[in-house]
């Protein structure tokens, strides 16, 4: 919920308010003469679907299926009007992930004795891949400090029961120390022992922090000169291990954006780095379509060169590339 609204505020400025008991968020329509925050009768009538990413305006009757949508809807040229009208919601607090090293651990620690272990080799993750990456398996109640507690608070990562909203998950940091983002993949009820997670995920993945760059980028070094970009953690993991199979850690990383909607931040970043050349591994949907043409927008902007490619028979890229797929380009 948190992933959508944040990448909705990017492209439309803040929201109006949240209505968090219906998930959405409610904003000033872009599409009919709202330049001035005018509306109709000086309401808001545009709304973004906070767990589902859709939006819609009930006066204009503009809509779409995902914030990639809107932004291309919208333009390259589109900046929010900035207005005079406050938000009826008072600004979120800063993010600490940062602070959750220690947590970390904990949950580093416990990864090989925990469903977590048996889900990544299901998906195709080696022992080794998992290690380098720093992965984690989400403890409902770590046993960390108090200010640790109060930063995960903070960030918004704790139920009021006191239970983390990793838990029953795969946990991912990055980097893998001081972290901007915290991400996890949760483990399907089934594979969970009784009591894991007592709360139902509204979707198979949630992040907290603040998305600045691609995730992965962190292991960049000065002989890297192709970065392989992907939608998922799953689709990175396995084009690392893949790429670590043929040998080529040195010049070649696998980085991803989390999901369809990367933020301002990441396309920004995307354009500021020709120096390295870009090859993307799409998903098969309409949405990774969408993503595909606006990351390829940023990069061609920054003035670095881009192919997309599409997996065969319509697999996800982890899928593809563990059925034995492989792109030459790479």
């Amino acid at each position: 919920m948190e992933d959508i609204l944040s990448a909705a505020e990017e492209i439309l400025g803040q929201a109006v308010r949240v209505e968090r008991h219906r998930d959405w968020a409610i904003f000033w329509c872009p599409f009919h003469n709202d330049a001035s925050r005018e509306g109709q009768g000086g309401h808001p009538n545009f709304g973004v679907h906070l767990v589902k990413g859709y939006w819609k305006c009930l006066r204009c009757g503009a809509t779409g299926g995902s914030l990639n949508a809107l932004r291309i809807k919208l333009g390259q040229a589109w900046k929010p009007p900035v207005s005079a009208i406050q938000p009826t919601r008072p600004p979120k607090p800063p993010t600490q992930v940062q602070m959750l090293d220690e947590a970390m651990s904990e949950a580093r620690s416990y990864v090989q004795r925990s469903p977590a272990w048996a889900y990544l080799s299901q998906r195709g993750v080696l022992p080794y891949t998992a290690l380098v990456y720093g992965l984690g398996y989400g403890i409902p109640v770590p046993l960390v400090h108090r200010g640790i507690i109060e930063a995960a608070k903070q960030s918004m990562m704790v139920r009021r029961d006191g239970t983390w909203l990793w838990a029953g998950g795969v946990v991912y940091a990055d980097p893998p120390t001081r972290p901007t983002v915290m991400n996890v993949r949760y483990i399907p009820e089934e594979q969970l022992p009784k009591g894991a997670r007592t709360f139902q995920p509204e979707k198979n993945h949630k992040t907290w922090g603040n998305r600045i760059q691609p995730l992965g980028s962190w292991r960049i070094v000065p002989s890297t000169r192709t970065l392989v970009v992907l939608e998922g953690l799953f689709d990175m993991l396995i084009t690392a291990q893949k790429l670590h199979q043929l040998g080529r850690d040195a010049d070649t990383v696998a980085v991803y954006t989390n999901g369809a909607s990367p933020s301002a931040k990441m396309h920004r970043w995307f354009s500021e780095h020709s120096e390295y050349e870009y090859v993307l591994l799409r998903d098969p949907d309409k949405a990774g379509v969408e993503w595909a043409h606006t990351v390829s927008a940023s990069i061609r902007g920054g003035g670095a060169k881009v192919r997309t490619i599409k997996p065969p028979d319509r697999l996800d890229p982890d899928e593809a590339i563990l059925s034995g797929w492989w792109p030459s380009a790479i």
